[in-house]
């Protein structure tokens, strides 16, 4: 499920050009449909989260994944441009609705002590659609073009609804099994709660929209060899990312998951700076290598998604819902500012934005360290 999710917003790159064609408009207008896709994602999972906490998880996943069909399959239908981005939106709040009650539901049946290494599963999904994406959607769009793809990949989701309703069926009940005080229950409450774990969310997905965007054109403009090469290292930068989520998942079981969250932003500052320095440099094997680095060491949302899990169960939809769209918001935000800084032919200049950005997230995580362990509050172990 969350492969074919995850696929869906890194296959439609590949099909641009031909949606430019297909509309007649510019590239970069076609541009949008991953904006707006990522915007409806981001605004569409508080409410959903809300909504899991009191209707129950496989409700609103069922909801979500169905509309998610739904709007997939109207993306592939659609006769006019403007059509085209009202169904990417609304695909997008579907899957916005989909992932946090996917993540709420492993947090409710999975022990405290296991739930970061069983989110990292999850979070593969997407790791793994990072990798496949690009040379799937090259491969699709020879194949059957990018109406057909949209198309297959409705139904594909379609059949993993009807598996997981099947799984599901008679084993979820209510997410209401709690009992909550009205202070807890306010939004602003949850938002004062785990502050920390969304700053470190947006910021690290800000680093993510920041060099992630603008790193092909970066990697050609060093003398990659296009498209061969960009494929094989964009490939790889999914390989260490898939890697990573399986190490620092199990690491947070293991050692705590505000030590892991640490540790991993630390690695992420150094391999960044290196990032920086091969730049400069022009050493291109070298930048190959700190970009890898930093993909295998951005890893730790498994982490963050845990902790923010660890809420009361009545909270808990909406507490992972804000981190989706706290990330969501991040690569907007990441994207945005690094158009105007690389319009500028600065890649350095968005590398070093990057640094201040994971830096911020790991300000914000050691500010609650002392508390959080001593207390054994959210993201002790």
């Amino acid at each position: 499920m969350m492969f074919i999710m995850g696929s869906d917003l890194n296959i439609i790159a590949p099909f641009l050009a031909d949606i430019s064609r297909t509309y007649r408009v510019s590239v970069a207008t076609s541009g949008w449909l991953v904006t707006v896709f990522a915007g409806g994602y981001a605004m569409a999972s508080p409410i959903a989260g809300y909504l899991s906490d009191r209707t129950g998880r496989r409700f609103s996943l069922m909801v979500g994944m169905g509309s998610f069909v739904l709007f997939e399959t109207a993306s592939g239908l659609a006769p006019s441009f403007g059509m085209e981005l009202a169904a990417r939106l609304m695909a997008g709040a579907s899957a916005g609705a989909v992932s946090p009650a996917a993540y709420a539901l492993v947090a409710d049946v999975v022990p405290k002590s296991q739930r970061a290494g069983i989110m990292s599963i999850l979070s593969m999904g997407f790791s793994v659609s990072t990798v496949a994406g690009v040379p799937l959607g090259l491969w699709l769009a020879t194949a059957i073009g990018w109406r057909g793809t949209l198309l297959a990949i409705g139904a594909g989701l379609a059949l993993a609804a009807y598996g997981l309703m099947v799984a599901l069926k008679g084993k979820i009940v209510s997410a209401r099994t709690t009992s909550i005080s009205p202070e807890e229950a306010h939004l602003s409450s949850l938002i004062l709660d785990t502050w920390p774990s969304l700053l470190a969310s947006f910021m690290a997905f800000v680093a993510i929209g920041l060099v992630y965007t603008y790193l092909p054109t970066a990697l050609i403009q060093q003398g990659l060899p296009h498209p061969g090469g960009l494929l094989a290292v964009l490939s790889g930068y999914g390989l260490m990312n898939l890697a990573g989520n399986a190490i620092f998942g199990r690491m947070g079981d293991r050692k705590g998951m505000v030590r892991t969250i640490h540790w991993a932003q630390g690695m992420e500052l150094v391999s960044l700076m290196g990032l920086a320095i091969s730049v400069i440099f022009s050493e291109l094997a070298w930048m190959v290598a700190a970009s890898w680095g930093f993909a295998l060491t951005q890893a730790y949302i498994p982490d963050l998604k845990a902790m923010a899990a660890n809420v009361a169960r009545d909270r808990r939809g909406a507490s992972l819902a804000f981190n989706n769209t706290a990330m969501y918001s991040g690569m907007m935000t990441g994207s945005a500012l690094g158009a105007g800084l690389f319009h500028s032919g600065s890649f350095v200049l968005i590398v070093f934005s990057a640094v201040a950005a994971v830096g911020i997230g790991l300000g914000g995580m050691l500010r609650r360290t002392v508390k959080t362990e001593h207390s054994g509050g959210v993201g002790s172990r």
